[in-house]
């Protein structure tokens, strides 16, 4: 009786033996919302988006700048081209158009 008490408690310590190089589960990414909220109020042609969502998106791709990803906020700087602001943001679970037409 003591071996199988002293067996259960190593197995309780020492886990079920689950492999530890198994591929995490990342959960969807959504687009919440961009800062500025107003992209054709002046927005400068060498300004900084930030587009924030519900998780942390995976493989994030943008038609114009470039993107840096912290956290559940991508980064877009620009360069932009001078004028009506048009702006695709794809990622792992979607694709968001950023549009301004003054």
């Amino acid at each position: 009786m003591k071996f199988m008490f002293f067996l259960l408690a190593i197995l309780c310590i020492c886990g079920c033996g689950a492999d530890e190089s198994e591929t995490p589960e990342f959960l969807p990414a959504n687009f919440v919302s961009v800062t500025p909220h107003n992209l054709c109020d002046g927005f400068p042609a060498n300004g900084t988006i930030a587009v924030t969502f519900d998780n942390p998106p995976r493989d994030v791709t943008v038609s114009a700048g470039t993107v840096t990803v912290a956290g559940k906020t991508a980064f877009i700087a620009g360069p932009f081209t001078p004028g009506p602001l048009a702006l695709t943001i794809t990622w792992s679970d979607g694709t968001q158009a950023l549009n301004c037409t003054p």
